[in-house]
This record gives C-alpha cells, structure tokens and sequence, in this order.
C-alpha cells in the first residue's frame, strides 16, 4: 500500500511485500522538487507586487499600519522620610503619590468578629486577643499598613 502525496489516494499493490524501487521514489521526489520551485517563484512575484511600507512603521496582522504608541508619562518624586528618588508612573494627585510625598497616611483601624469576641469572654486578656485581631489600613490609598494575625 503506497500513498501518493500529490492526490493524497492510497495505490494498492498486487504484491505488499515488494516495495517500490529507490529510483522510482526519486524520480517521483525530483518531479516535486520542481514543482516547489516553480511555487516559490509565483509566491516571491506575488510579494514583489504588495505596496511597499515604510521601514519604520511598526505593522499588524493585516500588513495595515499600526498605530504608534505614545511613551508613558514617567513622573519623578522625592521621598522625604528617607530622601530617596521614586519615579512613578502615577500622576502627582494619584492618593498613593499624595501619601508618598505626605511621608504618612491617615491610619484606620477595624477589629475582626474574634477579636471583639475574646474581648467579651474572657476580659480582661481578651483585650490583648482583640488588638492582636486588628486590620490597620490607609483611608486616603487604601494600604494595608497591619493586617493583624487572623487577617
């Protein structure tokens, strides 16, 4: 059983113990290999014929001229706590840019439902139970400054 690539049908012979001889799968593989030449020279004139796009322009899929993107604003800031330059992508009125260069944030406080329970049963030590069950975070950025142990 022999399969012919170029119509993609399975040639059955009389005899499946004698395989075709080497010089005929080569003539078959020479007549290919010409083939594919000629294929390639039609492909590489079909290409000469697309319009021509300027070396700097960045394409898409569709050989369409993709927009340029604009660079990112980088803004640069002073930590005055520890003097150290951040630049940042965020904007100077961005809420973490404002306690960055505030050098604090503005702290809340909330207990967890374990902590204010310890606290009720076993007063007084569930007094220390409730302050180890606190979540401190920023009002004005929203970070997480203390996340307490059951948080």
């Amino acid at each position: 059983m022999i399969i012919d690539p170029q119509s993609n049908m399975v040639i059955k012979h009389a005899n499946a113990d004698n395989p075709p001889s080497y010089d005929y799968v080569a003539a078959q593989a020479g007549s290919n290999e010409q083939q594919l030449m000629t294929d390639k020279i039609k492909t590489t004139n079909q290409q000469a014929q697309l319009p021509s796009i300027p070396p700097n322009t960045v394409t898409a899929v569709h050989n369409r001229a993709a927009p340029l993107m604009q660079q990112p604003t980088i803004y640069h800031y002073h930590n005055p706590l520890t003097g150290e330059q951040v630049a940042s992508l965020l904007p100077p009125d961005h809420p973490e840019m404002i306690c960055l260069q505030e050098g604090r944030h503005i702290n809340e406080t909330n207990f967890g439902i374990l902590g204010i329970l310890a606290a009720i049963v076993w007063f007084p030590l569930g007094i220390g139970l409730c302050l180890l069950d606190r979540r401190v975070k920023c009002k004005r950025c929203g970070m997480v400054i203390d996340n307490g142990i059951c948080g």
